[in-house]
């Protein structure tokens, strides 16, 4: 039986690993936050200055690490949208992300290519869900009617409320999100990748 390690023992494994840190590594750990709440900042604030925050990093030596730290707050909040509301969050992330960005052809090019790929998702998911919705009702009243025919009283279920309906719902919209989803990491690979 392995041996478990108390809560000092791990914090001394992580103190000895900072010490292994190079100081451009540990300048990143100490200024990445500041840039993680600048960008959660940003995205809860409406009128929050984004551009003028981070010119204040200018000429410090430690901005890299700060708009490193942003972006990595925008990307995470660039997802696939499940209803309406989650498309502020994103598209207000992805106008952060343009403002990090120097060069802005590259990154208007990537963007775009993200609200096509967000826009085909959201119409793949409702003709998929119209679609199974229309199936799984076919399914329920032939069911429907078997069960009239022997018990002779008639049931009426609303498909969205059978539990079946719901797992393979669940089921399906997991297999539609995970080709869209590899979509979308490669587009923030290439955002990653960018200066």
């Amino acid at each position: 039986m392995s041996e478990m390690k108390s809560a000092w023992e791990k914090a001394m494994e992580k103190v000895e690993k900072l010490d292994k840190l190079s100081e451009e590594e540990l300048k990143q750990l100490e200024c990445q936050p500041a840039g993680n709440k600048v960008a959660a900042k940003y995205l809860q604030e409406m009128d929050y200055n984004l551009d003028a925050e981070l010119t204040k990093y200018k000429g410090t030596g430690i901005r890299k690490y700060v708009l490193k730290g942003a972006q990595e707050i925008f990307l995470r909040n660039i997802f696939l949208p499940k209803n309406e509301h989650d498309m502020p969050t994103i598209r207000r992330a992805m106008a952060g992300l343009r403002l990090l960005k120097e060069n802005k052809n590259p990154i208007d090019t990537i963007l775009d290519r993200i609200t096509n790929l967000l826009n085909y998702y959201g119409q793949a998911r409702q003709q998929t869900y119209l679609q199974f919705k229309k199936d799984f009702e076919a399914k329920l009243q032939e069911a429907n009617k078997a069960m009239q025919q022997q018990i002779g009283t008639e049931a009426r279920i609303e498909p969205e409320q059978h539990p079946q309906f719901l797992e393979e719902w669940r089921r399906i919209n997991s297999q539609l999100d995970a080709q869209y989803e590899k979509a979308l990491e490669e587009h923030k690979q290439q955002i990653l990748k960018m200066a």
